[in-house]
């Protein structure tokens, strides 16, 4: 069995500056030299319906669906005049177009107590008001979210920017983990905290991360390099600001996203502008 490959230089190349600009990106294109999106739910719970419709989606605009370890789905294959149509039959179905930039990243989450027989902690609401208020929002490098609902890890709780993991009586928050080239396992933060401490939480990381960073640094990189109790103390200042500006900055992102105005999609075929293209209701 032959699993080499030769390496597509001049498309890696143009894929790394891609990701040095800041904000929400697609994954534009790869090396079939067709073009791919990434797309999903919250709580990665599909109806029956969404289903079918996803179904449809592939087999009208794609080659093959793919299910990443990030609970999205990946549709491979997408010719470029056929780009701004999936992308359009996505939205309609109600899908998220999910960015793999430099912001905020999907929650990814287990079932949690309402279906694992270990659960601690429901999960789905508390994703969804997560979602509906970081995701999106720019960030000096990506930044994940896992979250866990029972004692195990089964979400990488401690591989991504902000674990939340449950306890008994509420969450623990874990910070700085990664996985990449070279895994970084976080540090507990605090906890066990109630649920409605858990945004505020997540707010104040999230303002502590964009005010200490540097360009292009990954949070377990600003962590090493200030120091996990200094880091730890910016935090716990940050604890008590309200965080609209932050929820307002997702919104704006997460509307840029669907409206293609987003790194990545310059080469797809003829796709249209932002401006002729009106948010999804």
């Amino acid at each position: 069995m032959d699993t080499s490959a030769k390496l597509d230089v001049a498309l890696r190349k143009d894929t790394v500056e891609r990701k040095k600009q800041q904000g929400a990106r697609c994954l534009g294109k790869q090396r079939d030299g067709q073009f791919a999106l990434s797309v999903g739910v919250p709580n990665a719970c599909f109806s029956a319906a969404q289903l079918r419709a996803l179904a449809d989606i592939v087999e009208r605009y794609a080659r093959v669906g793919h299910l990443s370890t990030a609970q999205s789905m990946v549709l491979l294959g997408i010719e470029g005049q056929d780009y701004t149509q999936a992308r359009r039959a996505v939205l309609e179905a109600g899908f998220q177009i999910r960015s793999v930039g430099r912001d905020v990243f999907h929650v990814k989450c287990c079932p949690g107590a309402d279906y694992s027989p270990f659960g601690l902690q429901r999960t789905f609401a508390m994703v969804a008001h997560l979602e509906e208020t970081f995701r999106a929002l720019p960030t000096p490098q990506k930044f994940k979210i896992a979250l866990s609902g029972c004692p195990n890890c089964c979400a990488n709780t401690r591989l991504a920017e902000f674990g939340i993991h449950a306890a008994m009586n509420g969450w623990k928050i874990f910070v700085g983990g990664k996985m990449g080239f070279a895994p970084t396992v976080a540090r507990e933060l605090a906890g066990p905290v109630a649920a409605d401490q858990v945004p505020q939480y997540l707010a104040a990381v999230l303002r502590s991360y964009r005010a200490l960073a540097e360009p292009n640094e990954r949070l377990s990189r600003t962590m090493e390099r200030i120091g996990f109790d200094v880091f730890k103390g910016a935090v716990e200042e940050c604890l008590h600001l309200p965080y609209e500006d932050l929820a307002a900055a997702a919104r704006q992102s997460r509307l840029a996203l669907e409206q293609e105005e987003v790194i990545g999609l310059r080469d797809a075929g003829k796709s249209r502008s932002a401006a002729s293209i009106p948010a999804p209701g």
